[in-house]
């Protein structure tokens, strides 16, 4: 009696399922770090853009002091919105607070942060 070689059909049909379940596994979590790097891309746009405005505040704030408002944007979309005011310290200082507000994502909306700064002024 001979022994057929080869795999059945049974068996083929069981390893295309494995194999489609395992494909699927790779493209949800591909899917989960793609959205990941988009907010790490939108976090890091907004940080540095708050960055720059506190430095260019802190640079200027001896001689001009306004409040204001400046959204961030990135690829044509705001995706936060800065807001800076003054109040008058003691002793000739100025503190600047400026507060940093995401634009809501369709995952999660984050809290606004707020950064504040004593700049002495002589």
């Amino acid at each position: 009696m001979s022994h057929p070689r080869g795999f059945t059909l049974l068996e083929v049909l069981v390893a295309l399922v494995v194999l489609a379940v395992g494909i699927l596994g790779l493209t949800a979590q591909t899917a989960v770090l793609l959205r990941a790097l988009a907010r790490a891309r939108r976090a890091e746009e907004i940080t540095f853009v708050a960055a720059s405005r506190l430095e260019q505040l802190r640079a200027t704030g001896c001689l001009a002091r306004s409040d204001g408002i400046e959204s961030v944007r990135q690829g044509g979309s705001t995706i936060a919105r800065l807001d800076w005011s003054w109040s008058a310290g003691s002793d000739s200082s100025y503190r600047l607070q400026l507060v940093v507000t995401p634009r809501p994502t369709p995952v999660r909306a984050l809290p606004p942060e707020t950064l504040a700064m004593l700049l002495r002024c002589r």
